[in-house]
């Protein structure tokens, strides 16, 4: 091929062009700001453009549906032709490639399924402990009693239904009972990417082990970084190449990008000292030499952390960084809350892509989620990523709930029944269930005789009514399509969702032990305990470009009134570190 038609290529390093033009399979370790996810995306580009002639797929498999959809953006930025690219989450893969096209395999999954989101299992699950006449204690694990586990898979099976964590399972049990099925997904591959694999579990890398020893041709590429396994304590494994040999009967090549492109050496060297495996790492980015700010605050109260914030933001953007330069975080979603609402009462000329109650709640697995997608967000955008979703619904549709849909549905049909819906301006549920209605209606389907279907847009229904009673939330349409409109602003989010990301600035507060480490660890082995903190220790900091302000506030207390003290690795971090 013309290298002219691979000139994207040239905005690579040596290295990343080496690791992009590869044909082994390879473990890449990876260092924060060092360029993987470019690397990941150009690797993509760069087999779409050398086999555009192929129908053989180039597969991405990321931690999440938002790293998904950056792949996917980057790629369309530079004019690559997805057509023999997929990316989704490992979950997805699975529903797609396996459990959708041969559940007539499955005793389990014949009949038709659907899947239950975590308002029902929590519904289930209270049911059954009541019935067992259990009392839970405060977030005490109902899966920790073997008779609450037996009758809740019992109820799910009678019920044809599954939830999220059963789709790896069954999967697996599809591919170790079925040779064939092995072949056949194996023989529609060319790549598989898999990205933070640090955070792949046992169950995923047998899957993707006994595709790959059904085609030895097809070449894997595992990237991530040790240091950044924060995902350990729900079956996260970093498995090292012998590991991967043994597994997928192949010997993988181990090499790493270095250099940060992304922070100043002395915010490099910082997050440095939580390292697990330690390694240099060398500023390659403009800001190298610059000093920022990193200071550690332990004297501020709870009380008055709101107001703490707002001075620092302010003072960042009166400095010239930009409002989504900056990112504020904690480890747990119920800090952020009250935060996300003060903040943006002392700041009201600042805009903030911040965590919202909303009426309907991120369920993309769940057909009645994607309607209100199309329906309330705007028409006239994405409309690639529009007609993708219509997709994902008739396939929902057709496989999951085996429905005979008339011949004429297809994307731009479903697209048009829901845009043609009457909407309530007054009423966002009418709104929804008039497009639900006019949906099925030129469907044909009867949702009076699909009982598994109108039980599913019964429990959606519920769900989003308990949001708006629990949150006293407006039924506007102005409150339903806030649901789906894209934030912009100063971010906040929590230290597991802001992995990944990189901003000039960073604030995080609640580094407090019980909240980091979590009570499990502060209580449990103290060598694990030291390794897990320094883990979230190391990607909180390690997102910051240039300024970092950390706090672990006063006045936080236990359940019983300990005050809670501040995260122990952290103040030993700082002991010898020049501070601001």
């Amino acid at each position: 091929m013309d290298n002219k038609h691979l000139w994207f290529l040239n905005d690579l390093n040596p290295k990343q062009k080496e690791i992009c033009i590869s044909d082994k399979n390879l473990i890449l370790t990876a260092c924060p700001g060092s360029g993987k996810t470019r690397t990941l995306t150009y690797r993509l580009a760069f087999l779409s453009t050398i086999y555009s002639a192929s129908n053989k797929l180039n597969i991405a498999i990321t931690y999440t549906n938002r790293a998904s959809e950056e792949i996917k953006s980057r790629l369309l930025s530079l004019d690559i032709d997805l057509r023999n690219v997929w990316g989704g989450t490992i979950h997805q893969f699975c529903l797609e490639f396996i459990i959708r096209p041969y559940s007539m395999y499955s005793k389990r999954l014949s009949r038709g399924y659907r899947i239950i989101d975590e308002f029902v299992q929590n519904r289930y699950v209270n049911e059954i402990s009541k019935k067992l006449q259990i009392r839970l204690g405060f977030n005490e694990n109902p899966f920790a009693y073997p008779a609450v586990v037996e009758e809740y898979n019992k109820r799910l099976e009678e019920s044809k239904e599954i939830d999220f964590n059963m789709i790896l399972q069954l999967s697996h049990d599809l591919l170790s009972q079925n040779d064939f099925i092995c072949k056949n997904i194996a023989s529609l591959l060319r790549t598989v990417h898999v990205d933070e694999y640090q955070d792949t579990n046992e169950l995923q890398y047998q899957i993707l082990g006994s595709i790959f020893r059904e085609n030895n041709t097809i070449r894997y590429f595992f990237i991530g970084d040790t240091n950044q396994a924060i995902y350990g304590g729900i079956g996260g494994i970093a498995k090292n190449k012998k590991e991967l040999d043994s597994l997928f009967g192949t010997d993988f090549e181990v090499d790493r990008l270095d250099g940060c492109y992304r922070s100043t050496q002395r915010v490099i060297n910082f997050y440095s000292k939580f390292q697990i495996d330690s390694s240099i790492i060398s500023s390659e980015s403009e800001l190298r030499d610059m000093t920022g700010v990193i200071t550690y605050d332990r004297l501020t109260n709870k009380n008055n952390i709101s107001n703490k914030i707002a001075a620092i933001i302010q003072e960042q953007l009166e400095s010239g960084v930009p409002e989504n330069e900056i990112c504020v975080v904690a480890p747990r979603w119920w800090l952020l809350y009250p935060i996300s609402k003060t903040l943006r009462e002392l700041l009201p000329d600042v805009s903030f892509d911040a965590p919202d109650v909303t009426p309907i709640k991120y369920d993309p697995m769940n057909v009645f989620y994607l309607i209100s997608q199309i329906k309330f967000s705007e028409s006239g955008r994405y409309s690639s990523l529009r007609k993708r979703i219509a997709g994902e619904i008739i396939s929902i549709l057709l496989n999951d709930y085996k429905l005979a849909l008339p011949d004429y549905v297809d994307c731009y049909f479903v697209l048009k029944c829901i845009n043609s819906a009457k909407i309530c301006d007054e009423n966002g549920i009418e709104t929804f269930t008039n497009t639900v209605e006019t949906l099925m209606s030129l469907c044909k389907i009867d949702m009076e005789q699909e009982i598994y279907l109108k039980r599913a847009y019964i429990d959606f229904l519920n769900k989003v009514n308990e949001r708006i009673d629990n949150y006293d939330l407006s039924i506007d349409m102005e409150s339903f399509n806030k649901c789906f409109r894209e934030k912009k602003g100063v971010v906040i989010n929590s230290y597991h969702g802001v992995k990944g990301e990189e901003y000039t600035t960073v604030i995080a507060f609640g580094l407090l032990n019980g909240y980091i480490p979590y009570w499990n660890l502060v209580y449990g082995d103290y060598n694990k305990r030291v390794i897990e903190t320094s883990k979230l220790l190391y990607v909180v900091c390690s997102r910051a470009k240039k300024n970092l302000y950390l706090i672990s506030e006063q006045g936080r207390t236990t359940q019983k009134g300990e005050p809670l003290t501040p995260t122990e690795e952290l103040v030993a971090g700082c002991e010898d570190f020049a501070l601001n």
